[in-house]
């Protein structure tokens, strides 16, 4: 066995934990204790009293309270991408909630598998980068381009097919119901931003072929638009994932085992790999 040389590393760590967001004033009669604390700096109390709870979001990520446009358009695009009991994300609180986990672990395992490419959080973050990558393209150019190979192309479900992280077709057609989204937020001309300008260029050269956009890309698209960054759309998804996976789970905390379906036997095949001697 060759002799492994063990050498110190020469990184400076810091001293500190250092922090941008966040400023704590600490109490006189105690410094562990906060007298005052402020927030990119506005007053933590202050915010409590005046704003919502969507501005400070925006606040704690953009490092400024939005204006009424963009507070209204922020507030509209968390309640829209609110998932429903077919989501893999509320599937799985949803067990978890019959089969009496720890409360405590039901959001994260099921944040978790929201979490995935398919309709996921990291489909929002795919397809920000891809947005942001052909902003400067034109649309429709870029739709005849995906087009051209969507024979080619599947996504990450086996039966699907993606041109684009965001867009594609959901349970083997266009999503109507995302673009029932898109225009509830935007109306007919998509106006209030470039990136949603572009996707609906591109979307209406896509739904000729029977392609469209999914809710992730509305989603992505927004959050640009609003000047948020493809890891910060990641985690914000999840944020606007997570009170609609919890109620799920909460509906059936005190719910049975049998509630949910389960594969009847005669769906089971049992293999041997035991060989006769």
């Amino acid at each position: 066995m060759s002799k492994v040389e063990v050498k110190k590393r020469d990184d400076s760590f810091s001293n500190v934990i250092k922090t941008s967001i966040w400023r704590e004033t600490p109490s006189d009669s105690n410094p562990y204790h906060v007298a005052a604390a402020r927030c990119h700096g506005y007053d933590h109390m202050a915010l409590i009293a005046e704003k919502s709870f969507t501005e400070v979001i925006f606040l704690l990520f953009r490092r400024e309270l939005p204006t009424d446009d963009q507070r209204r358009l922020l507030d509209a695009l968390l309640v829209s991408v609110l998932p429903g009991p077919r989501h893999s994300g509320c599937r799985a609180a949803m067990s978890a909630a019959v089969s009496k986990t720890n409360v405590s672990h039901v959001l994260p395992l099921a944040l978790n598998v929201a979490s995935g490419e398919w309709q996921g959080s990291r489909e929002v973050f795919r397809c920000m980068k891809y947005l942001i990558s052909v902003a400067e393209q034109d649309p429709v150019e870029t739709a005849c381009r995906v087009l051209s190979s969507a024979s080619n192309v599947r996504g990450v479900a086996s039966d699907e097919i993606e041109l684009a992280p965001g867009f594609g077709t959901i349970y083997g057609s266009a999503d109507t119901y995302s673009k029932k989204l898109a225009l509830n937020l935007f109306g007919d001309d998509y106006a209030q931003g470039e990136t949603m300008r572009w996707c609906r260029h591109f979307v209406t050269a896509i739904e000729r072929q029977g392609f469209g956009c999914r809710v992730t890309a509305v989603f992505a698209a927004v959050l640009i638009d609003l000047g948020f960054s493809p890891y910060e759309g990641e985690l914000l998804f999840q944020i606007a994932c997570a009170p609609s996976i919890a109620a799920h789970a909460a509906e059936k905390a005190g719910g049975k085992i049998t509630d949910l379906p389960f594969v009847p036997d005669e769906h089971y095949t049992i293999e041997s790999d035991d060989k006769d001697d």
